[in-house]
């Protein structure tokens, strides 16, 4: 996959993206500025953790975009443990 496709793609989500980053900001947690890697991965630092794009819409679609939804991601994400989905709290 081309870089320039993965790209395009956040381009599409880029409303998304900002909405789920401004949420996060608004739920006490500290994000910081987009980076890219080198495969063209959008990719941010989200309190004590590196999260993409991808996972950060993820846990906006679940309803669990919030402190303990990165935790348990950051968490997962670090033992190699796929994290299983959880009905969203109401």
């Amino acid at each position: 996959m081309s870089a320039e496709i993965v790209v395009g793609n956040y381009a599409e989500r880029a409303n998304d993206i900002v909405r789920a980053v401004q949420l996060l900001r608004e739920h006490g947690m500290v994000v910081g500025f987009p980076m890219q890697t080198a495969d063209g991965e959008i990719i941010f630092a989200v309190g004590k953790y590196t999260l993409t794009a991808d996972q950060i819409l993820e846990l906006l679609g679940r309803g669990e975009l919030h402190a303990e939804g990165v935790r348990r991601l950051g968490k997962a994400q670090a033992s190699g443990t796929p994290m299983r989905r959880q009905a969203a709290s109401s």
